[in-house]
Order: C-alpha cells, then sequence, then structure tokens
C-alpha cells in the first residue's frame, strides 16, 4: 500500500488518505509530486495508529467487499469504494466501480470485432459517504460484481489460457446471465489447447435450454474459431449450415472466414479440403451485403499452400490482386504454396513482385525465397536475400503480423516472428552458393555463422559447403574442413563422408578430361600423378572410416562415392573389387552402385565390364524379387553402355542397345539418341542408313522432351555431306531453321562444298543466296567466297560444253538419212 500525502491544506486537516492498489501507477503519478522519504515514513506511521485504534476500539465494524480485478496496462488499476467506520477515524477509499460498469458495458466485447479502445483516460471520483453500521443486505447485493465485470474477467481468463477458471466462473453465476457472458465462456473453449470443442457446444446447449439464451452471429462465431482451432472441417460446414436454418441467425464474413480456415487447418491432413475453401469463398462472394475481407481469402490461400495446390493458390491470388485484397502475408502464403509444390521458379518470380511494389519481406517470406535459391543453385541471388534478412528488423518484421486485442492465447502453435538470419537460413545460403559454384562464400558464410546468429555451425552446414567442394573438385578444401569439423567436435555423418570423397572424384575427372584435352598423344605424368593422388586419399578415409565405425559406420552411400572416384580415375577393377568389399560387410547395393560401376566401365571403355554390370544387376534382381526391390537397368545404366559402345566403335550394339531400353518401356533422353547418331557417322564410311533409322525412332518417340537440338541435325548434315548426299543435308538445314536452330557457317561450308563435288554448281549458288536469311554474307566469309567463285567457273564450263555439244549433235543430225532434226538431248 502506497500512502500519498495531499498537499492541500483542507484535505490535510480532515485526515483523509488515499490508498491505490497499484505500485506502479502511483510511482508514475507521484513522480513530480513535492513529497519525500521523510514525509512519507510520518504519514505511515500515522495510518498504522489509525488501523490499531480502529481495531482495537470495541464499537469499529470492520468490512471488506467487493471484487478484486486484475488486468493490464494502467486500465486494470481499478479498486471499489469501500468504507470503514470507527470511533476514532475513518478511513475513506476511493472507487470508480459505478462509473467504470457503465463504461465496460458499453464497449464492444472481444467477439463483435471491434478492438477496444487503449489506453484510455480514466477519471477518478472520490466518494466520501459515511457508514456508521454494518452494511445492509441490499447494499451487499449492491456490491456484488456485475455482469459486465464477469464477462469481462471470463474473457481475460480465456486469452491467459485459465479455461477451467473462466468456465468455474461462468457456472457460477446465479443471477440471470446474458449472451455475452456465453460467448465469453465458449471463446475460452475455442482458445484451450487442446482445443475443448465438445465443451463448447455443450455450453450452447445448455444456453439455450435452460438458460433461455438466444445465440447471435457472435456466438457461432465463438463456434466456428473453436472448429477451425480443432480441425473440424466438417463440423464447421455443418454448423454454417444450420445456423440459418435452425437458428434464424445470417452468418457474416467473419464466419465465413472462421469456416474457410477450419478447411484450411483441415487441409493438413486431408488435402482435398482445400477445394470446400474455395467453393466457400465463391459462396460468400454471391452474397450480397457480405464482403469477404483479406483475412478470409488467406485463409483460403493457406489451404492451397497446405494442399501444394499452387495453381489454384495462383489463381486465388490473382483475383485477390483484382479486388486490391493483397496484403504482405498474401504474398508469403502463395509463395509457401509454390514452395511446398518445388515450383521454384514461380517462388522467386513472387519475391520480385514485392519488391518491385514496395512491401515489406518478412522472415519466413524471404526464407521461402532463400529455399528456392538453394535448389535452383543461384549463389548471388541466395547471398542478397540472406543480406535482406540480416537487414530486417523487429519493427518491420511484426508491421503486418494481426493481433487479437494485444492478447496471446497461451500455448498457441503460432510461428513466432524471424527478424534475423538463423541456422536453417544460412544452411540455404551455404547449398546455395554449393550448388552455383560459389564454393569459396559458402565456406565464408561458415565463420560469419556464429557472429551473427550465436549458434556455431552444425553437421548440416559443414556438409554444404563440403558438397561445394565437391561440385567443383576442390578435394583439398573438402579435407580442411573436415578437419575443422574435428576440432570443433562436430560429427560428422554419412552424408559428409560421401562429400568429402566425392571431391577427390570430381577433381579425378577434371584431370582425367585435362589430360584427354590437352594432348592425345603425350601423357601429361603430373596430371596423372594428382588423380592417382585423389583416389588415394578417397580409399585411405574409406579404411579409416572401415577400422573405426565409431567415426562414421561406412554405409552403401560412402561405398557409391568411393566407386565413383575409381572410375574416373578409370580404375575399373579397383571399382569391382569396392563392390565385393561393400557386400561382404552384408550392404546391399542399389541402383546407383551399378550405375556408378557402369559409368566406370565406360570410362575405361571396357566392353567386358560392362557386361558383367549387367550381369549382375539380374543376379542382384533375382534375389531380390521376394523383398519387393527390384534392380532394374535405368536411363542411367543404358546411358552409360550406350556411351561405352561407341567408343568401343561398335555402332551396331549401340543401335540394339537403344531398340532394347525402348522394349524395357523407357524413355532415352536427346543426348542418348546423339550418341547413337554419332556411332554411326564416326569413322572413315559413315552408316548413313542406320543414323536415318535412328532419327525415325526419335521422331517417332513423339515426346516434346525428345526433340531433335543443334547437335542432333549437325551429326546428321555432316554424315549426309560425307556420304556424298548434299540434297540430304541442305534439307537437314531447313529443318533446323525450322526448329528454331540458326546453322553454323561451318555447316553451310560443308554443304556447299559437297555440291561442287557433286558438279552441281547453281544448287550450291542457291544455297549461298540463301544465307543471307540467316544474316551471313557470304562475300565475307573466305572459304564460301572462294566456292562462291568455284562455282562459278564451274557454271561457265558446264555452259561452254553443253553449248559445244549441242551443235555438234545438231550437225550430226543434219546428216542423218531421214533428214530430221534430233532436239531429244537439248
Amino acid at each position: 500500500i502506497l500512502i500519498i500525502p495531499f498537499n492541500n491544506r483542507k484535505q490535510r486537516k480532515n485526515n483523509k488518505i488515499v490508498m491505490s492498489s497499484s505500485a506502479s501507477l502511483l510511482l508514475r503519478r507521484n513522480r513530480n509530486d513535492c513529497w519525500n522519504r521523510q514525509t512519507s515514513i510520518i504519514i505511515t506511521c500515522q495510518l498504522l495508529i489509525i488501523c490499531l485504534v480502529a481495531i482495537t476500539s470495541n464499537n469499529n465494524h470492520y468490512y471488506v467487499n467487493g471484487l478484486l480485478q486484475q488486468g493490464r496496462g494502467h486500465n486494470s488499476n481499478r479498486i471499489n469504494t469501500k468504507r470503514i467506520k470507527s470511533s476514532s477515524s475513518s478511513i475513506i477509499i476511493s472507487s470508480q466501480q459505478q462509473q467504470q460498469q457503465q463504461r465496460q458495458y458499453q464497449q464492444e466485447s472481444h467477439l463483435s470485432q471491434t478492438p477496444r479502445r487503449q489506453n484510455e483516460d480514466i477519471t477518478t471520483t472520490t466518494t466520501t459517504t459515511r457508514f456508521t453500521a454494518p452494511p445492509s443486505a441490499a447494499a451487499q447485493q449492491q456490491q456484488q460484481p456485475s455482469l459486465a465485470q464477469i464477462e469481462q474477467e471470463i474473457v481475460r481468463l480465456g486469452r491467459r489460457g485459465r479455461t477451467d477458471d473462466a468456465l468455474r466462473l461462468y457456472h457460477s453465476v446465479s443471477q440471470p446471465t446474458t449472451i455475452r457472458i456465453l460467448n465469453s465462456a465458449i471463446d475460452a473453449c475455442a482458445r484451450a489447447r487442446p482445443t475443448r470443442l465438445a465443451q463448447a457446444f455443450e455450453l450452447l446447449e445448455n444456453g439455450i435450454r435452460e438458460k433461455q439464451l438466444e445465440p447471435n452471429v457472435f456466438t457461432f462465431g465463438s463456434l466456428m474459431s473453436a472448429c477451425a482451432r480443432a480441425r473440424e472441417a466438417d463440423r464447421a460446414i455443418q454448423l454454417l449450415r444450420s445456423m440459418k436454418k435452425d437458428y434464424g441467425v445470417t452468418p457474416n464474413a467473419i464466419v465465413y472466414s472462421s469456416a474457410i480456415s477450419a478447411c484450411s487447418r483441415g487441409a493438413i491432413r486431408n488435402p482435398k479440403k482445400y477445394k470446400i475453401a474455395l467453393e466457400l469463398v465463391k459462396e460468400a462472394d454471391g452474397i450480397e451485403d457480405l464482403e469477404l475481407n483479406v483475412i478470409g481469402y488467406n485463409a483460403a490461400l493457406s489451404a492451397c499452400a497446405n494442399a501444394a495446390a499452387y495453381e489454384d493458390a495462383m489463381q486465388l491470388f490473382d483475383t485477390m490482386q483484382d479486388k486490391h485484397l493483397v496484403d504482405p502475408i498474401s504474398y508469403g502464403t502463395v509463395m509457401a504454396a509454390c514452395e511446398k509444390a518445388e515450383r521454384w521458379k514461380e517462388v522467386l518470380e513472387y519475391a520480385q513482385q514485392m519488391n518491385a511494389c514496395g512491401l515489406v519481406m518478412d522472415g519466413w517470406t524471404i526464407t521461402s525465397a532463400l529455399h528456392a535459391c538453394q535448389q535452383l543453385g543461384l549463389a548471388e541471388e541466395g547471398l542478397f536475400y540472406l543480406e535482406e534478412l540480416k537487414g530486417l528488423s523487429k519493427s518491420n518484421a511484426t508491421r503486418h503480423r494481426r493481433q487479437t486485442a494485444g492478447w496471446e492465447r497461451k500455448g498457441a502453435s503460432r510461428a513466432s516472428s524471424l527478424n534475423g538470419p538463423d541456422g536453417v537460413a544460412y544452411r540455404l545460403a551455404i547449398s546455395a552458393c554449393a550448388r552455383g559454384g560459389q564454393w569459396e562464400k559458402g565456406t565464408n558464410l561458415l565463420d560469419e555463422m556464429e557472429d551473427v546468429t550465436g549458434q556455431k555451425p552444425d553437421v548440416m552446414a559443414y556438409t554444404a559447403a563440403i558438397t561445394g567442394c565437391e561440385y567443383a573438385g576442390e578435394w583439398w578444401q573438402a579435407f580442411s574442413i573436415l578437419n575443422e569439423m574435428r576440432q570443433q567436435n562436430v560429427a560428422p555423418n554419412e552424408v559428409t563422408m560421401a562429400a568429402v570423397i566425392g571431391a577427390c572424384a570430381t577433381a579425378c575427372g577434371k584431370q582425367q578430361q585435362s589430360n584427354d584435352n590437352d594432348n592425345k598423344d603425350n601423357d601429361d605424368d603430373s596430371s596423372s600423378s594428382e588423380s592417382q593422388l585423389c583416389l588415394k586419399k578417397a580409399l585411405q578415409l574409406l579404411n579409416v572410416m572401415k577400422k573405426d565405425p565409431t567415426i562414421v559406420d561406412p554405409t552403401i552411400v560412402v561405398y557409391n562415392a568411393a566407386i565413383r572416384t575409381c572410375a574416373e580415375a578409370r580404375e575399373i577393377k579397383a571399382a569391382f573389387q569396392l563392390l565385393n568389399d561393400a557386400e561382404s560387410r552384408r550392404l546391399k547395393p542399389t541402383i546407383i552402385t551399378y550405375g556408378t560401376l557402369m559409368t566406370a566401365c565406360e570410362r575405361a571403355v571396357s566392353v567386358e565390364g560392362m557386361d558383367q554390370v549387367f550381369s549382375l544387376m539380374k543376379i542382384a534382381n533375382d534375389e531380390n524379387n521376394h523383398v519387393g526391390k527390384d534392380i532394374i537397368p535405368n536411363e542411367i545404366v543404358y546411358g552409360a553402355a550406350i556411351s561405352c559402345l561407341r567408343k568401343a566403335s561398335q555402332p551396331e550394339r549401340c543401335v540394339s542397345m537403344l531398340r532394347k531400353m525402348i522394349r524395357d518401356g523407357l524413355k532415352p533422353n536427346i543426348a542418348t539418341f546423339n550418341t547413337v547418331l554419332k556411332a554411326q557417322t564416326e569413322g572413315r564410311k559413315p552408316k548413313l542408313q542406320n543414323a536415318l533409322e535412328v532419327y525415325k525412332m526419335m521422331r517417332a518417340a513423339r515426346d516434346p522432351i525428345i526433340t531433335p537440338n543443334r547437335q542432333t541435325f549437325s551429326v546428321l548434315i555432316e554424315a549426309c555431306c560425307a556420304r556424298q548426299q548434299p540434297q540430304g543435308a541442305e534439307a537437314f538445314l531447313r529443318l533446323m531453321r525450322k526448329s528454331g536452330y540458326k546453322p553454323d557457317v561451318d555447316l553451310y561450308t560443308l554443304t556447299v562444298a559437297s555440291y561442287e563435288r557433286a558438279r552441281q554448281p547453281l544448287k550450291a549458288l542457291r544455297l549461298m543466296e540463301s544465307m543471307e536469311d540467316d544474316g551471313y554474307d557470304f562475300y565475307s566469309i573466305a572459304p564460301l567466297n572462294t566456292a562462291f567463285k568455284n562455282a562459278v567457273k564451274l557454271v561457265n564450263s558446264v555452259v561452254g560444253s553443253k553449248k559445244t555439244s549441242s551443235s555438234s549433235r545438231r550437225r550430226n543430225s543434219y546428216k542423218n538419212n531421214d533428214g530430221e532434226e534430233d532436239y531429244n538431248n537439248d
């Protein structure tokens, strides 16, 4: 109890002391008053003396009645007027009970969706009625809490998560209750964790049957909210249909929004519920004097997101844009729908629209965009959104958050705001850098992660950085990060070890490709030693895991990475030994294992090994038939086998392997078709007829994915020219232009030269003239200019020879006995 002295002399004479139950409020009010600690001590002592006299007096009557009320802010400092009468003195406690009852009952409750007035200035009125005897029964009845106070207390308890106390207070009301109190009790059941849906409907039935209450639209709003929180979409729809029919209550926009929200939450367990949400949106739009707000539309968007129905979500979002009902929550929800459906490009498009409209992206929306960058391997964009997340202030993150009069439901599953990058954001950014070829920036983010988030990088963050080294072939850096994990006491997993070994495999592949491109005749010993060093490091790491399984027990994933390293190093024997080692450890090879083995055979150009892989797959398939895990060659296995046959100069087997692949129900991609075409056209005598059959097989597939590309036409044109078929080459040139590809100058040169060798200069000239349609000027191209001059000479010589031969034929015809002229040859 704080004692406040009065500076007014008249009040000091009457010994009137005001007492308050809120210490913090009075400290704020009296911070500028002219009083000190000594004055407070003196007045406190006076008060204690007065109380002592009052208690010891025989004629004293001490009464404490009324309702002590708790609340929030300065509005909670409400006390009741009580009068304590003694023979020696009187203590008068100020009150505002009657005035506050009138104000509170006039205010709209939370069910009417009208926000309460905040920071309301309250004027305290002091009453000084004096009693000399205990209050009568009528006075005590007047001091009982009013219905408005009971309603407010039930609302407060419900929003604090004290559902049992709220219901106990509701059932303790002896006087006739109101529908507003019933609505408050139902709302308390809706806010409970878990939601007390059955009890809410029971309150409604008892209120109608026993207390003769008539439910209104706010009653059904509370019930609908309970259905939404309980994810009872069917119950919500049933309640919506019975409002008008059974109770004569017309649903409003809030009720429809709650019903749509129930369908949205129900779509988590049953994705088909999102269609009901969309139907409710259409139904609400068709009702006059009912305008669904952005909350209802966002609930429908959330239903589409929970069901991964991104197309419906995008269509609904377009409708919202036409009605100007789009807010940042709408953008975030439609992005979540596209993210769940793995439509990463659409996610980034909506993020760009938000930036163009000047809308603030919250933490979760930025994380969705960052996830899209990670999946698409967009390093720079991922770093941009990470910086956006760093600069996200708390005010921007909560600016568009919907609140309910400042209250929060206890135990609610609402996701907290994300006001800056967390561990997930950094892992996504590191992975985006890894996939985008920016492995150095990804490793730098490891050092930055702890400074920004306060969290040390975990195994997932380290693995993402090592994966970037794997893609780039930076095996030395991968081992360095692995050593850093050991120093930081972060235990690696099988994915981490597989990524380190994979980095060695990529480095081996790059070294071998460099050897092939630099000089095929001379071997580069330094590059070969580098490749062997990578292979040695990978196998050493595998042996360490085999000797000490406590580090990481090598699984088939780790063995697949080691086999890939052998494949890139073209060590086919070591690859098959690793397969035997894995089987001896009772590890089951997967289709990836056999595909990697087939890649090893392709790198080493081992047809014998290729046949062995097919045999092993057949044996594994027969053994696993009873388990239900078939090991059937897929497109990758067939593609590697066809490439192996092409390198081994076996074009006939390439065609037969392609036919077998199609018979097995597989769809070869365009790269596989092109490999078979190359196999037919390579060598001194290209097999043009076989190449044309393969082209017909490609066209017969009628698959939009399997369409001839630039490489396809180039291989066929070169084959036609090599076989002295310039007409076929020109036909493929026309098909190439029709398919949207601009032929290269080399292809024109080959075709013109083929016409020259076939002594068809006019067609060569006509083809060179058609080059102008593609923007080429054959006069500026030296080979074509020379071919043009040769074609002109050839035309002149052909024309001159024709004239000479025709005049000699005419002279000979005159000498014929019949005297008739012969013009047939002319």
